[in-house]
């Protein structure tokens, strides 16, 4: 618990998603929600964004933890990707 907020923490560089549990938390929603194409990993792959396809990404995430936006933090079943402080704090209310 955290500033009076129970959460649950997960290193998912050591702890990584199945595809089920990617799939679940994605609820529905495309991976590139949650996918980083700024990051060093990413630019460095020479893969272009535009011609990769939801599936592509999925397997991608999958592989490698460091093409996901962080943090991923799920409130009240909403997944959100690479919030800032301030942004959350508007979502807890703080």
């Amino acid at each position: 618990m955290q500033a009076g907020i129970a959460f649950e923490e997960r290193d998912f560089f050591k702890d990584r998603f199945s595809a089920d549990e990617l799939r679940a938390l994605l609820g529905g929603e495309s991976a590139r929600e949650v996918f980083n194409f700024k990051s060093a990993t990413f630019k460095k792959s020479g893969l272009d964004a535009d011609s990769l396809t939801d599936d592509r990404l999925f397997g991608l995430l999958i592989e490698e933890p460091r093409y996901f936006r962080r943090p991923l933090v799920v409130i009240d079943g909403r997944l959100m990707a690479g919030t800032n402080a301030a942004k959350l704090g508007a979502e807890l209310g703080f």
